[in-house]
């Protein structure tokens, strides 16, 4: 285990050894950052450092503080991979913030995201660092699409602005004035194969009803609503999503103004399937918090991530005006390891800008942002707008 100094690598990847950690690592070293790279499996973290061109290696425990310290002394960014985040966010992040480091993770999990929002924005802030919690494809992309429509239904002038992705200044708030009607992102799966510990981090929600924005706070969405929406023929045209507790619910609103925000899923084309899982959700909220503890995930073969194909569907109305973004893409958790370096390379050159506890869209252009990630993750971007 190497000493941190003053010459620390830019970027720590804590958790580095998980399925998403690891791609996060060849994401970044493909960008020519250099990394170092943490966790608690001293073994697992030196048998991944003898495929990296020396990285510095740090064995901490999430509950250790004080390893922590040490591991994250002289780093820019910390970007959190470890898993159950419900269990790690909060004290990486407090870790981060005490080594004077942004933090950055790769989730979207909408409980996590609520929690860490709660109880620790104003220590992000009295840090003077940025806290980039959800910086995965669940909830970047549809953030960042979301604002991008919603500037565009208010006739804001393009982004030709030579300030890039990345914003100097906190962002305006959109339509607070006049509040579009409602914001629906959608995720789309085909081929779905989760990981272990995406499996527990579902697991992780059986009790509980998912969030959405209505007017001017966050309430318990009702089990089973669900809508029709179209991604596209490759993805099977028409089909049906349900309410899916997404961390876009938290995140849009804290820059774009709405009545409504609401997330959904879809995991199948058919429509027997479809209603089976709206009974399924259902049922889920029946059980009680301790029968999670009982769900043993399925040992997903390594390979099988990469065959997952998604959409994220984007729609913004304001009366009887609406625009619509879909982001295509394949493999999950490469193209979350792709925007998480992204956005922690950003905040690693920054200089002065946003601080605190911030969504995508407050710390960078919308268009400009998800054009570079989209390059970066290999997606295609489809406006219905031109």
């Amino acid at each position: 285990m190497s000493s941190p100094d003053t010459d620390a690598p830019p970027i720590t990847v804590f958790g580095a050894t998980g399925v998403v950690g690891r791609r996060l690592c060849a994401e970044l070293l493909r960008t020519g950052t250099a990394i170092a790279i943490a966790g608690r499996r001293a073994a697992a973290l030196a048998e991944l450092a003898a495929t990296l061109p020396a990285a510095r290696v740090h064995v901490a425990d999430a509950g250790d503080a004080a390893a922590l310290a040490r591991a994250f002394a002289g780093t820019r960014v910390v970007v959190n991979a470890a898993g159950p985040l419900r269990e790690t966010a909060a004290p990486v992040l407090m870790g981060a913030l005490a080594a004077g480091a942004h933090y950055v993770d790769v989730g979207g999990e909408q409980a996590v995201l609520h929690a860490v929002y709660e109880h620790h924005e104003s220590a992000a802030r009295h840090a003077g660092k940025v806290a980039l919690p959800g910086a995965g494809l669940d909830c970047t992309i549809g953030d960042l699409a979301a604002a991008w429509a919603a500037a565009h239904l208010l006739g804001l002038p393009g982004t030709n602005d030579p300030g890039g992705a990345v914003r100097g200044e906190p962002a305006p708030r959109l339509a607070e004035a006049d509040p579009l009607d409602d914001i629906a992102v959608s995720y789309v799966f085909d081929d779905l194969a989760l990981s272990a510990g995406t499996q527990r981090a579902l697991f992780g929600a059986v009790g509980t009803r998912p969030l959405v924005w209505r007017r001017d706070r966050w309430e318990a969405g009702a089990a089973g609503e669900h809508h029709r929406i179209n991604a596209g023929p490759a993805l099977g045209g028409e089909r049906d999503a349900q309410v899916f507790a997404g961390g876009d619910v938290l995140t849009i609103p804290r820059h774009v103004t709405a009545r409504l925000v609401t997330t959904y899923v879809s995991t199948t084309r058919r429509a027997g399937p479809a209603t089976a899982l709206r009974l399924l959700a259902r049922t889920l909220l029946l059980l009680p918090r301790s029968a999670r503890e009982l769900l043993v995930p399925y040992a997903t073969p390594d390979a099988a991530l990469a065959h997952t194909r998604f959409a994220v569907v984007v729609q913004v109305r304001r009366g009887f005006s609406t625009a619509q973004i879909v982001v295509r893409g394949h493999d999950l958790y490469r193209t979350t390891a792709a925007i998480t370096a992204w956005s922690a390379c950003r905040l690693a050159e920054r200089g002065s800008g946003p601080i605190g506890m911030r969504a995508p869209g407050e710390l960078f252009r919308a268009e400009p942002a998800l054009r570079a990630i989209a390059s970066a993750a290999d997606l295609t971007i489809e406006p219905s707008f031109g």
